[in-house]
């Protein structure tokens, strides 16, 4: 089929009406989806400049209003042009209604709280860009969980998705011959190793250096030809590995396998050590592999 015009209206910034979209559209591999964000909709005025784009480019719509006036004008609106229109959240506030006996208050943006919560997030976000890349390993007694790793393993982008579930994630790489940090052997709680397949880090690593096509040039500041040569070879590479794995494997720290992971995936799977195993508790497996 040719291209949907998915139209995605809230109230507020809209992550949770992409994040359905994209959980949704997923399972749909022979459709296209071009979303539409009207986002920050919260009067009458905003709803109507919402129908006047859904007109001039017809397709449904996927709603967070909870305002009850707000959800009717746009509903008879999009019906007046034979567009259908599905809420997202109606149907879980209603059970959420019926299972606490509380009428919901339908606040517009009453997720984004400037509360405890909130400003957990943000010093974990503070606290992540002042301990990436071993930086502070000798203060890590605030981490909730420490990465390690060799190189391009996607460790900082993992901490700042866990920052922004408010966990406080410091990340140190794995170099081989050179000593740990006094900080991490002495860090009481989670260690989690991540490794990679070594073929996809050498295309990672190759890529970064600037010489996935021949001839071209090193570019990349702060190395030098004889530090980049190990980098990208081989049977270094795959050496490399192989160290950090016996490394973790010997402190008994869990490994995941980020090669077929999204960095949402391995956050995840770090959540669900922290919350069901504990922090200082036993580790279940040693390598979580992709799928």
């Amino acid at each position: 089929m040719g291209e949907v015009i998915l139209h995605l209206v809230s109230e507020a910034t809209g992550q949770a009406l992409e994040a359905v979209m994209r959980a949704c559209s997923a399972q749909f591999q022979g459709a296209a989806f071009s979303p539409r964000n009207w986002n920050l909709i919260r009067t009458r005025v905003q709803v109507s400049r919402v129908l006047a784009g859904i007109g001039d480019e017809p397709g449904p719509v996927l709603s967070s209003l909870t305002s009850p006036d707000l959800q009717d004008m746009l509903r008879m609106g999009c019906a007046r042009m034979g567009v259908q229109v599905k809420n997202i959240l109606e149907g879980t506030i209603h059970f959420l209604e019926q299972q606490t006996g509380i009428v919901a208050e339908r606040h517009p943006g009453g997720q984004y709280v400037m509360d405890d919560t909130y400003r957990r997030r943000i010093d974990a976000m503070q606290y992540v860009i002042s301990h990436d890349d071993g930086q502070k390993t000798a203060d890590l007694t605030k981490a909730d969980v420490v990465l390690v790793g060799v190189s391009r393993t996607s460790k900082t982008p993992t901490c700042f998705y866990l920052a922004n579930r408010g966990i406080r994630a410091a990340n140190i790489p794995l170099v081989p011959h050179a000593p740990l940090p006094a900080g991490l052997r002495d860090f009481p709680g989670l260690v989690v190793g991540l490794t990679i397949d070594p073929y996809t880090l050498l295309e990672i690593r190759r890529s970064r250096v600037g010489m996935m096509l021949p001839g071209r040039s090193i570019a990349t500041p702060g190395m030098s030809e004889s530090s980049v040569k190990p980098y990208i070879d081989p049977q270094s590479v795959q050496e490399e590995l192989q160290w950090a794995r016996r490394l973790c494997a010997r402190y008994k720290w869990p490994v995941i396998n980020v090669t077929h992971r999204s960095v949402e995936e391995t956050a995840a799977a770090i959540i669900d050590m922290l919350e069901h195993d504990g922090v200082t508790g036993t580790v279940r497996d040693l390598d979580w592999p992709g799928p």
